[in-house]
């Protein structure tokens, strides 16, 4: 089963979905309406009270922070992997080891994020309504993927 990555997926969305748009909301708007249709699918999918809605709400903002902060750390390393790697220079290995090592505490700290949101959900959502906070994220994600593919297709034709 996949852990959510919820929060970063819907600002992957909101800005793939903005840029095929053209003019229109701002990403942050963009991914503010993402992230409420999918909350009110899954309230009625789920049968969620207002107060389990809230939980999962609060969740969601405090997770798109924390994941946001990862996603930024990862995109400095691999920016600094990628400047280590150029063609034709010879690589520092110590500072290559060191990146490669960051990187590995980068996807860590993803997984103690999805463990922690999933501890978090547990107190007030059961195991069904998990369930289908999952499911309801992996059809998410593929929507995603399948728009991402069709903007990279659009874009190499």
């Amino acid at each position: 089963m996949r852990t959510p990555f919820l929060a970063v997926t819907l600002l992957t969305l909101a800005s793939a979905a903005h840029a095929q748009a053209g003019p229109g909301p701002g990403p942050e708007r963009l991914r503010q309406m993402v992230v409420q249709r999918f909350l009110e699918n899954y309230r009625v999918q789920a049968g969620l009270t207002d107060e389990q809605l809230g939980k999962v709400q609060a969740l969601l903002r405090n997770s798109f922070d924390q994941r946001r902060a990862i996603q930024e750390r990862e995109r400095g390393i691999v920016q600094a992997l990628e400047s280590q790697m150029r063609p034709g220079i010879a690589a520092d290995q110590d500072s290559v080891t060191a990146l490669l090592g960051q990187l590995e505490q980068v996807e860590q700290a993803r997984v103690d994020q999805s463990r922690a949101e999933q501890r978090e959900l547990a107190q007030f959502l059961s195991p069904v309504q998990r369930a289908q906070f999952v499911l309801a994220y992996t059809r998410l994600q593929q929507q995603i993927e399948q728009v991402m593919r069709r903007r990279m297709e659009g874009a190499g034709a």
